[in-house]
């Protein structure tokens, strides 16, 4: 059984490296012309980051990269930096009409890089309480580390996983994504117990949910997970399969 969950891992995360990368290919971005006197060219995306340089009126820059209202640019001499929505918005195209650019909402969700979340649910009948932060490679694929925590009437366990988030349609209102992660899980009997017994063992798990944007920065985000816990005892195929389920709210920027 081992055996067989272990190529259904390795085809699965092959065929998301693949549609990913296919679906990442974009074509390039339009140059744009400053219309106003200059703007400000910051080094991150954030007023806190200094401005160390400025784009005057005339010149030629392109958007390369969004994250919630700040664009990351290239202009015309090869300088890269972050510009706010309040500057970009003084650019033209090459038409002579002003470019549009929508404020904080699903197209920035879809642009994200980082996201945090928390979660809660149950865990083989057990409640459990979720903490997670993700970066997204592109759109389609992220890595997300988790960290759980549950508390049952007989034990209670602490997971860790590390793993690759497939997201097929970010563009959709309800996006559905795929997961295939790999960590450890550490149980520790309740003290009334007899002779109580730690366990700590790997596991992998696979997973299917469903995220949606609320507003501003806030995500709301659905899943169930199918875990493995590989059995200590490499002589015995006596590994555990639990199911969970969890749901929650996220951040991104």
């Amino acid at each position: 059984m081992a055996d067989c969950a272990s190529r259904l891992w390795l085809g699965l995360l092959a065929g998301l490296l693949l549609y990913s990368a296919a679906a990442h290919a974009q074509e390039p971005e339009a140059w744009l012309t400053v219309a106003e006197p200059y703007i400000d060219l910051h080094t991150g995306p954030g007023d806190g980051y200094p401005v160390f340089n400025v784009i005057e009126r005339g010149h030629r820059l392109r958007v390369l990269d969004r994250r919630a209202d700040w664009f990351r640019i290239s202009d015309e001499r090869g300088r890269v930096g972050w510009v706010p929505r309040s500057e970009l918005i003084k650019t033209r195209l090459a038409n002579g009409e002003p470019v549009q650019f929508a404020s904080l909402d699903q197209q920035a969700f879809i642009g994200r890089r980082w996201e945090l979340g928390v979660s809660g649910g149950r865990l083989k009948g057990a409640p459990v309480v979720s903490l997670y932060g993700g970066y997204a490679f592109t759109e389609n694929l992220s890595a997300e580390l988790t960290l759980e925590h549950s508390v049952g009437t007989v034990s209670s366990s602490k997971l860790l996983r590390l793993g690759l988030l497939m997201q097929p349609f970010p563009e959709w209102n309800y996006s559905p994504f795929f997961k295939l992660e790999g960590g450890a899980i550490s149980v520790r009997p309740n003290a009334t117990l007899i002779e109580p017994h730690n366990k700590d063992n790997t596991l992998a798990s696979v997973g299917i949910g469903f995220k949606t944007w609320l507003a501003r920065r806030f995500v709301f985000r659905f899943e169930v997970d199918e875990l493995v816990i590989f059995s200590a005892n490499k002589d015995q195929d006596d590994n555990e399969e639990i199911t969970e389920w969890k749901m929650g709210f996220a951040v991104f920027f």
